[in-house]
């Protein structure tokens, strides 16, 4: 899961997909540019095989408030609302990690992103700070004891946590 794949890590561990190709996405707006992102994993409650440092990626650019993220994957962006030099992009996802044959299951996996960052100064700016952080856990009415580390999963416990700090450079 190293590399330079943006997202690989969150659906790596949270759907078993094993990296993705790189694709330029057209985002809406002024291109901010593509920054090359180095982050150093602070938690680990899933138990996960996270890369450490985990080099990728990303892609953004600015439509009016509203700033848009591209993990350069083919996943649709992410944006929120920029709050002067801050913003908050937030996405969320769920599967059925067990498949047809599940043990247990079904086991419908729920996964929230939150990406935290603070744009560095410059027009684009330069760089920018921030924090990943991937909270997984088992969807309302899914038995997902099946995807522990006791039974044969990936995971050492559910809900769970993989936080990140992150810093970039505009390339």
């Amino acid at each position: 899961m190293a590399g330079r794949s943006g997202h690989a890590l969150a659906a790596a561990a949270a759907f078993g997909v094993l990296g993705a190709a790189c694709k330029e996405t057209a985002l809406p707006g002024t291109m901010l540019g593509t920054y090359a992102v180095s982050a150093q994993s602070q938690t680990n409650s899933c138990g996960l095989g996270a890369p450490d440092p985990w080099q990728f990626d990303v892609q953004m650019s600015e439509d009016g408030v509203l700033l848009y993220w591209s993990w350069l994957d083919g996943t649709p962006p992410l944006s929120a609302p920029l709050s002067g030099t801050m913003v908050t992009l937030l996405a969320s996802q769920q599967a059925n990690v067990d498949g047809v044959d599940g043990g247990l299951g079904p086991c419908n996996l729920e996964r929230d992103d939150d990406v935290q960052i603070t744009l560095g100064s410059g027009s684009p700016p330069t760089t920018f700070t921030g924090t990943i952080r991937y909270s997984f856990s088992a969807a309302s009415g899914s038995d997902c004891a099946d995807q522990l580390l006791s039974a044969g999963g990936q995971y050492a416990s559910l809900p769970c946590t993989v936080t990140y700090t992150a810093s970039a450079n505009r390339q």
